[in-house]
């Protein structure tokens, strides 16, 4: 087939075509941009409502544990746990009086007698309160619990003897600060090995 147009109009319709093509992707392009501007518009009302409806249930939420008076029941709380630790400190570091006694007992000198303990901290120390026939029996108390055969205290001060005379049988009265051995620790005071 032979094509018997000038080539002005051949030119003309082959960019009439381009054109239409060209018109045609534009359009297309066109709906995809609006559509685009729509998808963004409705996503940022969404979010902004979304966002006025959280900040919403936040305040809600937060004057009714103001209503409730959440600090408080915080500070109470608090309270009440540090209370349960010290509870748990002094079970866990019980102190068997009845076995101490016995083993102080056995290393007491003769004529001299036990009068009080005190005991001022679970790990710490422990006031003694004797009394003695003379002197001497009331420094053998001192001498005697500092013994490291005896394994109860592995330091022991005396703090007073004081003598007096009478017809009484104890005449002096001596008193000893004691800090406890590592296996009196563990042996009458119940602290675990691991815990020292």
């Amino acid at each position: 087939m032979i094509n018997l147009l000038p080539p002005e109009r051949r030119q003309a319709i082959r960019y009439g075509q381009l054109n239409a093509t060209l018109f045609s992707w534009l359009a297309g392009l066109g709906v995809a941009i609006i559509g685009l501007l729509l998808i963004l518009a409705g996503g940022w009302l969404y979010i902004n409502q979304q966002s006025k409806s959280l900040q919403n249930n936040i305040a809600t939420s937060q004057s009714q544990l103001n209503s409730q008076n959440l600090s408080q029941v915080q500070k109470d709380s608090a309270e009440l746990s540090g209370d349960v630790k010290v509870v748990n400190q002094v079970l866990s570091s019980e102190v068997r009086f009845s076995d101490l006694l016995s083993a102080i007992g056995q290393v007491m000198p003769p004529g001299t007698v036990l009068n009080s303990l005190t005991l001022t901290s679970v790990k710490g120390s422990i006031d003694l309160a004797a009394n003695a026939k003379d002197y001497a029996s009331a420094a053998q108390i001192g001498v005697n619990l500092s013994d490291p055969k005896n394994g109860i205290f592995s330091k022991v001060d005396i703090i007073s003897i004081n003598c007096t005379s009478g017809n009484v049988t104890y005449n002096c009265n001596a008193t000893f600060k004691a800090l406890f051995s590592k296996s009196a620790q563990t042996k009458f005071l119940g602290i675990a090995k691991a815990a020292q």
